[in-house]
């Protein structure tokens, strides 16, 4: 059951709403634990900042290059998105991950290296045939051409 409805005149974007519903419960109905749940477009730094402030919490998802820090520094390890759900503590802002792999994302990788090895694999037959049928051409210059296209598709072997 809502509390509270408020519309936004124009395209106003969710980070810019976030302070404005703080206030709200905080002055309009004296909220003393508050949980806010928004996306990763919604609630960011400053939003966190202010609830944080508040004495309030906030789940939201976080970014692609977040995760990558987070395995960089040693925060997340990759074993813990196998099996169901993991909880980690980052032990410095005391922020808590709760994390699951997506299976349906998981599915749209595999089919997305699945392609780009199919479409290497059909490159690199062109390749042979035209090196078979071509004895002056430079297997080299055909490896440096398979080996480009492998890295502007981001094709890493054992990747999905």
């Amino acid at each position: 059951m809502p509390l509270g409805i408020e519309v936004f005149s124009g395209n106003t974007q969710d980070p810019k709403t976030v302070k404005n519903q703080i206030d709200k419960l905080a002055a309009r109905f004296g909220a003393k634990e508050v949980t806010l749940v928004g996306d990763r477009g919604m609630i960011k730094s400053e939003q966190i900042e202010l609830l944080a402030k508040k004495g309030y919490s906030y789940i939201t998802a976080i970014t692609k290059p977040q995760i990558e820090g987070l395995l960089k520094s040693g925060v997340l390890r990759m074993d813990l998105f196998k099996d169901g759900l993991a909880e980690v503590s980052d032990g410095v802002d005391q922020v808590r991950y709760v994390l699951r792999r997506n299976p349906v994302r998981q599915s749209e990788l595999a089919a997305s290296h699945q392609s780009k090895f199919e479409r290497l694999q059909a490159l690199l037959d062109k390749s042979n045939q035209y090196l078979d049928e071509h004895k002056r051409a430079k297997t080299n210059l055909a490896l440096a051409r398979i080996e480009k296209n492998a890295k502007s598709w981001d094709y890493r072997r054992g990747s999905a």
